[in-house]
């Protein structure tokens, strides 16, 4: 046996070592402050121990060899012990790193409860730059040693320098250790577990808060500061979490409680004992947590006292939490009786509490106060725009529409354009239905980065979906030059409060949606042509591309249309949705040729294969009449596979012509007898499960050639039909109610209005 087979396998076990890096944890909380490090057991036996000792003699004597070949030895009989490779990787490390590394990864390996082997295998990964394999290694240390304070500072500090990805791991690390200090270090433990509690507290992780709070509780609940108990405390009742705060408030506060339990998670305090000489901010909460339980009666004399011995010009944000927690539980009359107070004061006439005033206000509908308390909180916050809308709506209940309007109006004079104002007016206007206005606010809106259109020629550019928005600004513009047009693409407005882009996105959606739902299809289509062409909806250019072809059939507008449709199909050649496009559009266009032609095209040669494209067009042939070359294919398809599509599209084709063409009666019988025997034919061809659909054909087509006896016949079969798979989609596979409509028909052309009516009232329901 040599190294260089045992280093083989190494770097497997690194990633047995780096499996888990990111899950290592410090003991539990309740474990005694001092614990001995783990014993290093050896696995040797008595003789081979020898032999180990001896190897290591040889080594310090400078008998390299010698020793090497006495660690394989060991290695050999014991190969699971740690030993030898340990002094292997002690011969290596001032000569070749890699071997070293390799070594001291097998003994850590062998002996993960060696702390010191992970230690100096970490600083080898530091030196050769390798951060991350350095923090697994000081997570191995740590789960052999978790006391160890230094080796968590050692962690912290090599992520928080060297790894910023690991950024969001860093508040773990810290409560590791946290949880690692001696209970005597009291004070280091409160300030590590606050300053993670404030970090989790900044991005709203109200559970990661507490979480790291309960280690100062649980650990060291005879040092908790009044501080943390009051951040405890808000942080449970803004996850409003009751009875945790119940338990702070006895086990720390001194409260005593007469609690019934409910069903599920439900109490109820029949009444408490407070202790004296509490400070203001513990009252508080308490306040607060028995307005949360529903328990304002328990509430009422303590909020008196406070009232009656405080100053409210000097603990006033106190009183507005209790105001907030009144509102939130619908004691709005209760909370105005704070709220009324403390926008008198002189140091919290703020926005926000004059805001929280005028939302009481409404909703106990005193209108006009709360009108004036929202002006109030303009005037204090300007840029407070959401307060916009909701003084827009009373100033409508109150039939002062024009102030409404003026609330929300903004003067471009300025040359500045406040988004959110905007956004805010053009909700107003789709309240009042004033859409002219709306659909110019939405304009107004959207040319901060799109183009707005002034030209019908000009909504082709916008169409190239291979363009750059730059590009595209330059050939409308180059257009205008031509046309003595001057003006400016875009609105030179300065832009204030932005919204994000996604943001944007969802409201120019629904704006689009707006319209559809509206039937204001020519708006639908102008603001999807805009869309195609903004620097700010880049990446959802496809999306819009589909939605401005869905746009262009509503707006009857078939040129741009095919142009779209085409370009899906071209690029999604495979696509149901967008052959169906296609061809609703080339339907609906004068052009009927398009079809043919668009199988010529060189963008889409040998895109398809040769059968869909050959039965696409024979589709296509036999809605416009084009009928031989339909039968072509469709005989020649029949011919090599006998397929029920094949005769009925036969079929179909020859009723066409026999309609169309005017025959003499021996070319007419033998044309019907052709026609009734492929479409027997198809019909034998079907499965059993589309019997109904069979029935339905058969009597178009004995309709079509005005044998209405038989017509008759077959649309009854249709009634009598039951089957598992058009029970379970009677809206898509049932074709009763077209059958009654035919037979309703052929009922009022022989006169038996009678009939007619029974078939439409027994089969047809319009809800």
């Amino acid at each position: 046996m040599d190294e260089n087979s045992l280093l083989q396998n190494v770097p497997q076990l690194v990633e047995d070592v780096e499996e888990d890096c990111d899950n290592s944890s410090a003991s539990d909380a309740d474990e005694p402050d001092v614990s001995k490090p783990k014993k290093n057991t050896s696995k040797l036996s008595v003789h081979l121990r020898g032999l180990m000792g001896e190897a290591n003699l040889r080594f310090a004597r400078g008998e390299v060899e010698l020793a090497k070949k006495m660690c394989f030895e060991v290695i050999r009989q014991s190969p699971e012990a740690f030993e030898p490779y340990l002094t292997l990787a002690q011969m290596y490390e001032n000569q070749n790193i890699k071997k070293y590394r390799g070594f001291l990864m097998l003994a850590g390996h062998l002996q993960p409860s060696n702390a010191d082997i992970w230690i100096r295998l970490a600083d080898v990964e530091f030196q050769e730059n390798k951060i991350s394999a350095a923090v697994s290694c000081y997570n191995k240390a740590i789960r052999a040693e978790p006391r160890n304070i230094d080796l968590h500072m050692k962690r912290l500090t090599l992520v928080q320098e060297k790894v910023p990805t690991r950024s969001k791991s860093i508040p773990l690390l810290k409560l590791n250790m946290a949880k690692a200090l001696p209970k005597s270090k009291h004070a280091q433990i409160l300030q590590i577990c606050t300053e993670v509690a404030n970090d989790y507290f900044k991005v709203k992780n109200y559970p990661k808060a507490i979480e790291a709070l309960q280690i100062c509780t649980r650990r060291i609940p005879n040092n908790t500061t009044e501080d943390v108990l009051n951040m405890m405390l808000e942080l449970l009742l803004l996850s409003e979490r009751y009875s945790e705060c119940l338990d702070i408030f006895n086990q720390f506060c001194g409260f005593q409680f007469d609690i019934t339990l409910g069903e599920g998670t439900s109490i109820t305090i029949n009444s408490f004992v407070i202790p004296a000489n509490l400070h203001l901010d513990i009252i508080t909460k308490f306040i607060v947590c028995l307005i949360g339980l529903q328990s304002y009666h328990l509430a009422e004399g303590l909020l008196k006292e406070m009232l009656e011995k405080d100053d409210m010009e000097v603990n006033g944000m106190l009183y507005f939490d209790i105001a907030e927690a009144l509102m939130s539980s619908m004691y709005y009359k209760e909370a105005l009786t704070i709220l009324i107070p403390l926008v008198k004061t002189k140091s919290f006439s703020l926005a926000a509490i004059w805001l929280k005033h005028a939302e009481c206000l409404t909703h106990l509908n005193l209108f006009d106060q709360a009108i004036e308390a929202y002006s109030s909180v303009i005037k204090l916050a300007p840029n407070h725009v959401d307060v916009l809308y909701p003084l827009a709506m009373l100033l409508l209940k109150q039939d002062r529409k024009q102030e409404a309007l003026e609330v929300l109006s903004q003067d471009l004079s300025s040359g500045k354009l406040h988004v959110a104002v905007l956004i805010e007016q053009m909700k107003l206007l789709k309240q009042i239905g004033d859409l002219e206005n709306y659909w110019k606010c939405c304009e107004l809106l959207l040319s901060r980065h799109c183009i707005v259109y002034k030209h019908y020629s000009e909504l082709r550019i916008g169409l190239l979906s291979r363009a750059s928005v730059l590009a595209k600004k330059q050939k409308i513009a180059r257009m205008r030059m031509v046309q003595k047009d001057y003006d400016a693409l875009e609105l030179n407005l300065e832009n204030i409060f932005e919204p994000s882009v996604e943001d944007e996105y969802k409201l120019y959606l629904n704006i689009l949606q707006f319209a559809f739902e509206n039937r204001e299809y020519t708006q639908l289509q102008k603001f999807a042509f805009m869309g195609l062409a903004s620097k700010r909806f880049q990446s959802y250019f496809h999306q819009i591309f589909l939605i401005a072809c869905y746009a262009c059939i509503f707006s009857k507008d078939f040129y741009h249309g095919y142009i779209i449709a085409k370009d899906l199909l071209v690029h999604n050649p495979n696509n149901n949705n967008a052959w169906n496009l296609y061809s609703i559009i080339v339907s609906k266009s004068d052009e009927e040729t398009k079809m043919g032609r668009l199988f010529d095209s060189p963008s889409l040669k040998g895109k398809l294969p040769m059968n869909l494209a050959e039965l696409v067009k024979a589709n296509h042939c036999c809605a416009v009449a084009h009928y031989a070359d339909c039968l072509n294919y469709f005989l020649k398809e029949y011919k090599n596979t006998q397929s029920s599509y094949s005769a009925f599209m036969i079929g179909l084709t020859m009723l066409q012509q026999y309609c169309q063409r005017k025959k003499n009666t021996i070319q007419k019988k033998s044309m019907v007898e052709t026609v009734t025997y492929l479409f027997f034919n198809y019909a034998n061809n079907r499965s059993k499960y589309a019997q109904q659909e069979v029935y339905y054909n058969l009597g178009r087509m004995y309709q079509q050639i005005r044998v209405f006896y038989l017509a008759e016949h077959f649309y009854k079969l249709v009634f009598q039909v039951q089957n598992e798979f058009v029970d379970a989609h009677p809206d898509y596979l049932d074709l009763k109610k077209e059958a009654a409509y035919n037979l309703h028909l052929i009922y009022k052309t022989s006169g038996n209005l009678a009939a007619a009516r029974q078939v439409l009232w027994k089969y047809i329901v319009i809800e």
